[in-house]
């Protein structure tokens, strides 16, 4: 089987100017945990962000969140300057700040079964389809399971 067969044409691209506001309602709206990240003039592949890189940035706004609550006596020197610098850059971070630059990819003529060992190699669940180095389709573990069972 090959990745032209299963993959899904349509796929719900973001701009590395894209606030992570809108991408958070992009995310939740079309019930997605990522999405490619092209180029805004020629459309190229340039990242991918998903639910894991926005955790990432909440973590740590929720770590000192916790530092300062437990000693507000103490709070300039423990690092609560941190979380609202943290904060103020949550309100007015992009998708290129915070995406993921290496992407691994496939092509439609790709094997399933090469998607499912880059899958497991790399811990991924969901992979941009590209051609000319623009993304043509995604492919993701749903889309292997749902053709394995």
């Amino acid at each position: 089987m090959l990745v032209k067969e299963i993959m899904t044409r349509d796929v719900i691209t973001v701009t590395q100017k894209t606030t992570l506001k809108e991408l958070a309602k992009v995310i939740n709206s079309n019930r997605i945990n990522g999405a490619p990240v092209v180029d805004e003039i020629d459309g190229t592949l340039i990242g991918v962000i998903t639910m894991t890189d926005l955790l990432r940035m909440l973590k740590h706004i929720c770590f000192w969140d916790e530092i300062g609550a437990r000693d507000n006596s103490q709070a300039g020197v423990l690092g609560v300057d941190i979380k609202d610098a943290l904060l103020k850059e949550k309100d007015k971070a992009v998708v290129g700040a915070k995406m993921t630059k290496v992407v691994h990819t496939v092509e439609e003529d790709d094997s399933v079964d090469e998607v499912l060992a880059m899958m497991c190699r790399y811990n991924i669940h969901t992979i941009p389809v590209v051609k000319n180095h623009k993304v043509v389709g995604i492919i993701g573990a749903t889309d292997i399971v749902n053709y394995c069972i």
